[in-house]
């Protein structure tokens, strides 16, 4: 794995409450500081690495939907080099003897050398419940000078229904398909996704591999690059939340697979669907 893969996975072990896979991350001689929760020590190799976070692990459950810790909006490579990177997140946690919920906003910094981590240090501070996210601002996808990276999801049900949105604006108003938006600057493929499909269904998921990657290229009656996105679907299963169109889609719906070809009109929709039934 590379440094930014190494990463991902910390942050899955620990969504999954995997003591094993998360120490086996951890180089032998690790340095880590502050990471765990009301404690600042610095702990030197993974005998005592591993400790902590088993004894996390016993003593905290995630309070997220799907019984989640950590949502992670941000995994990034530090220009100073030696293999260090920088993950930004949220985390949310209840005790497992008290049921206190305890809520936090904060970064880590990792230095990552032959795919183990050796330094890992941690900056969080206590919330009174997770914040919501800032408005972004509008950005323009008509006529862009560059390629936009879109990002969705075939959500799946427990029961193997499609999630399908209707949507409202160009360029596929009025008209059903798999949910999903554009990526914002600084943000990680997978963090993208999950926005989206919140923003847009009111549902928390977990995304899973990537489905198929392909472009769209849309131009006007002059020949010209009206829109053009490299567009990445991911296979993603439900944690959590209501389902509830968001203020830019009609109506949201899970659909049975046989009627899928029913509602979506384009193609290669269709196509993904079918791609993503048999991943599964």
């Amino acid at each position: 794995m590379d440094a930014m893969d190494v990463v991902r996975a910390f942050f899955h072990a620990l969504n999954n409450n995997d003591a094993i896979a998360l120490c086996a991350l951890y180089d032998p001689d690790c340095v880590v500081e502050q990471a765990w929760i009301g404690r600042r020590d610095t702990l030197r190799g993974i005998d005592g690495v591993g400790a902590a976070w088993r004894d996390e692990i016993d003593r905290y459950s995630g309070a997220m939907p799907g019984g989640h810790r950590f949502d992670v909006t941000r995994i990034a490579g530090i220009e100073t080099g030696w293999g260090w990177v920088r993950a930004e997140w949220v985390r949310s946690v209840a005790g497992r003897a008290t049921s206190a919920e305890g809520h936090a906003v904060g970064y880590s910094h990792f230095w990552i050398e032959d795919g183990r981590i050796r330094r890992h240090r941690t900056v969080s501070e206590d919330v009174p419940a997770i914040r919501a996210r800032d408005p972004r601002p509008v950005s323009e996808r008509r006529y862009p000078s560059r390629p936009l990276v879109g990002v969705g999801a075939v959500v799946l049900s427990d029961a193997g229904q499609v999630l399908l949105v209707k949507r409202k604006q160009e360029p596929l108003a009025g008209q059903w398909s798999l949910p999903g938006g554009m990526l914002e600057l600084g943000e990680t493929l997978e963090a993208g996704t999950a926005r989206e499909i919140l923003e847009e269904t009111g549902l928390v998921i977990s995304v899973g591999p990537v489905v198929e990657v392909f472009d769209r290229i849309l131009l006007d009656d002059d020949a010209r690059v009206r829109y053009h996105f490299v567009l990445i679907d991911y296979l993603c299963t439900v944690r959590g939340g209501t389902l509830l169109p968001g203020s830019d889609v009609e109506a949201a719906e899970f659909v049975a697979p046989a009627n899928v070809d029913a509602y979506v009109a384009t193609a290669k929709a269709r196509d993904v669907v079918k791609r993503a039934l048999v991943m599964r």
